[in-house]
């Protein structure tokens, strides 16, 4: 079967449990901006960056297609979908990124000027902390239908890749 169906030529794109929608509708942009998250995540994963760093990565890509399905289910079919078995994002979830948070210094030394240090490995991190949060944004655009764990862990998300990308600077000296 080829990949090219023609199905969205009308701008419109399936969803899950039957029905289309809008590809300009919240949840799509949503689904797309986490999308990119990922694949950006995957340029840090090959730029060098360290071993523990890439293993995290690993497991927050993960995270990231189970974000992906959440974000992408209309809020009418979100109880089904969870009730199915489909990865979920909650408060272990959360926990986790705090933890690698908490393993970090959080001192602010003022802002970024993402690839002056010439790593990177840091640049792609702070490409994937921008995506990260318009990925945060559009997630909470989706009103009523945002799923709020989902949004918490973009924002925890983006507050680590800041960190992650500042502590690769300074390994760069």
């Amino acid at each position: 079967m080829s990949i090219i169906t023609r199905r969205g030529d009308d701008g419109n794109t399936d969803v899950m449990y039957g029905g289309r929608m809008p590809k300009t509708s919240p949840e799509v942009v949503a689904c797309g901006c986490v999308d990119e998250l990922n694949a950006a995540l995957g340029m840090v994963r090959v730029s060098g960056v360290p071993e523990a760093v890439v293993e995290k990565i690993d497991t927050i890509q993960k995270h990231l297609v189970s974000l992906m399905g959440l974000l992408s289910v209309p809020i009418e079919k979100r109880d089904k979908y969870l009730s199915d078995g489909y990865p979920s994002i909650g408060q272990d979830d959360l926990d986790w990124l705090e933890s690698i948070a908490a393993e970090m210094p959080t001192k602010f030394d003022g802002w970024a000027r993402p690839g002056a240090a010439g790593d990177p490995g840091a640049a792609w991190m702070d490409m994937a902390r921008t995506i990260c949060r318009r990925a945060e944004l559009s997630a909470w655009d989706m009103g009523e239908g945002a799923s709020h764990d989902a949004c918490k862990f973009l924002n925890r998300l983006s507050d680590i890749l800041w960190l992650w990308a500042r502590e690769l600077e300074k390994a760069a000296g």
